[in-house]
């Protein structure tokens, strides 16, 4: 989920991209993710923003 917000950003104009912030929120409610923290998902994202 998190790599295909990542891949859609990549053509949305740059105010409109998600934030690590606001995607970690949408894990938490598309998701029911409630166990995972904002630093793994933060961190995740950090490394795959390099590779995409």
């Amino acid at each position: 989920m998190i790599d295909a917000i990542l891949k859609a950003d990549l053509t949305a104009p740059r105010k409109q991209r998600h934030t690590a912030r606001r995607i970690y929120d949408r894990v938490l409610d598309e998701h029911n993710a409630g166990d995972i923290y904002h630093q793994v998902v933060r961190g995740y994202i950090a490394d795959r923003r390099e590779e995409i």
